[in-house]
């Protein structure tokens, strides 16, 4: 139990070390599919910097998912929650309504001696953001692929992501399809039900993902 809890402080503590980062999709909470029939719901707090047509954006966001195993290999999820933008020297935005959901599918099932899986995740996030009488909205959609491998209550993951940003409305019109980065984290089941999850991207994207879930 020690070196576990030791581990999920390390890998926290180097997140929270790295550079602030734009957003938004993280891909834990958790980084894997759920058994047929289960379900989770978590909270989720990000940050990110990224650069969008060669312009540096910021945002935060507050974001609340719901995952749910279909079918074997399969968890759709939905988003439900807030997040803003704010560009330098520019458009300062406020917390606007965000949604969006996506999928994971079980590329590879984790292994009986290994515990190593691959997953792809994908999905997308729309929001908007109010700087007095001026709005934007911000489309972003990512497709990852990632491994991940679990030990006890503890699961590490990583692997690569591409994002692709459009952000339209009060003469902040940026688009940007190219962007690929690097992500890690790992989800820790705190007891049977509740578990915590940290993430970081990096490389094309930084940013910090911390969550709280609770699996039925």
């Amino acid at each position: 139990m020690r070196d576990k809890m030791f581990l999920v402080a390390l890998v926290t503590a180097a997140i929270l070390a790295s550079p602030p980062a734009a957003y938004c999709l993280g891909i834990g909470s958790p980084g894997r599919t759920l058994d047929l029939g289960g379900s989770s719901i978590s909270g989720s707090f990000g940050l990110t910097e990224m650069e969008v047509d060669d312009v540096d954006v910021e945002s935060k966001s507050i974001i609340f998912k719901g995952a749910v195993g279909a079918r074997e290999g399969l968890t759709p999820y939905l988003k439900l929650g807030f997040a803003d933008l704010e560009r330098g020297g520019g458009f300062q935005g406020n917390l606007g309504f965000a949604w969006g959901g996506g999928v994971l599918f079980e590329l590879v099932a984790p292994g009986e001696r290994s515990g190593l899986s691959v997953d792809l995740d994908l999905q997308i996030l729309f929001w908007d953001s109010e700087d007095g009488g001026s709005s934007i909205d911000v489309l972003e959609g990512q497709a990852a692929l990632l491994g991940s491998m679990k030990s006890g209550g503890t699961t590490g993951y990583g692997g690569i992501a591409l994002t692709a940003v459009e952000v339209d409305g009060a003469g902040q019109d940026l688009d940007e399809s190219t962007l690929g980065h690097l992500f890690f984290g790992v989800d820790y089941l705190i007891d049977f039900n509740w578990y915590f999850s940290a993430e970081a991207h990096l490389f094309g994207q930084d940013s910090i993902t911390l969550a709280v879930g609770y699996l039925f």
